[in-house]
C-alpha cells in the first residue's frame, strides 16, 4: 500500500514537473518573441515619441513633434497616393517622388533623434531650430505633392462631370423627340 501511494506521488510530481517545465518553457519563448517583436517595438517607440511630444521642456518637445510631423505627412501623402492608384487616376512620377521625400525624411529624423540626444542644450537648442526648418520644408514638399493629386484629380472629375453631362443632355433629348413622336399615339 505504501509502495502504491508512493508510486503515485513519484508519478504525479513527475507529471507536475513536466508541466511545470513545458510552461516554463513556453513562457520563455513568448516573453522573447514580445520583446523582439518589430510591432511592439514600433508601438513603444510611438508611445514614447508621444509623450515626449507633450514635455514642458521645448528642447526635449520640438525634436518629437518634428518627428511626429513628418511621419503624419508621410502617411497623408502614401494614403493620397493609394486613394489616385484605387480610382485610376494618374500619378506619374509621384510614387517616386513620394519615396524620395520619405528617405530624406527617414534621414532627418534619425538627425532629429541625434539632437534628442545631445547633452549640450546650446547646441541642442542650435541643431533643432536648423532641423526644424529642413522638416518644414520637406513638410512642404509633401504637401505640393498632394496638392497636384488633388489638382489632377479635380480636372479629371471636372472632364467626367462634363462628359455625364453632356451624356445626359443627350438622352434627355432623345427621351423627348421619342416622347413627341411616339408617346400620344392611342393604342390601335
Amino acid at each position: 500500500m505504501l509502495e502504491e501511494l508512493v508510486e503515485a506521488f513519484a508519478v504525479g510530481l513527475g507529471v507536475l514537473l513536466a508541466i511545470g517545465a513545458g510552461t516554463g518553457v513556453a513562457g520563455w519563448f513568448t516573453v522573447r518573441k514580445v520583446r523582439s517583436s518589430r510591432i511592439i517595438e514600433r508601438a513603444r517607440d510611438r508611445s514614447m515619441l508621444a509623450a515626449r511630444a507633450y514635455s514642458p521642456d521645448p528642447l526635449t518637445r520640438e525634436p518629437a513633434r518634428l518627428i511626429g510631423n513628418l511621419a503624419r505627412s508621410s502617411r497623408a501623402t502614401h494614403l493620397a497616393l493609394s486613394e489616385a492608384k484605387d480610382q485610376g487616376r494618374p500619378v506619374g512620377d509621384l510614387p517616386r517622388a513620394a519615396a524620395e521625400i520619405d528617405q530624406a525624411a527617414a534621414s532627418l529624423e534619425n538627425l532629429l533623434r541625434a539632437a534628442d540626444r545631445e547633452p549640450n542644450r546650446a547646441l541642442k537648442q542650435e541643431w533643432t531650430r536648423d532641423l526644424s526648418a529642413q522638416a518644414q520644408a520637406l513638410d512642404e514638399l509633401s504637401a505640393d505633392l498632394r496638392r497636384s493629386l488633388l489638382q489632377t484629380s479635380r480636372s479629371i472629375d471636372t472632364l467626367q462631370l462634363e462628359r455625364a453631362t453632356t451624356r445626359l443632355r443627350t438622352e434627355i433629348s432623345a427621351m423627348g423627340a421619342w416622347r413627341d413622336t411616339y408617346g400620344n399615339r392611342q393604342t390601335w
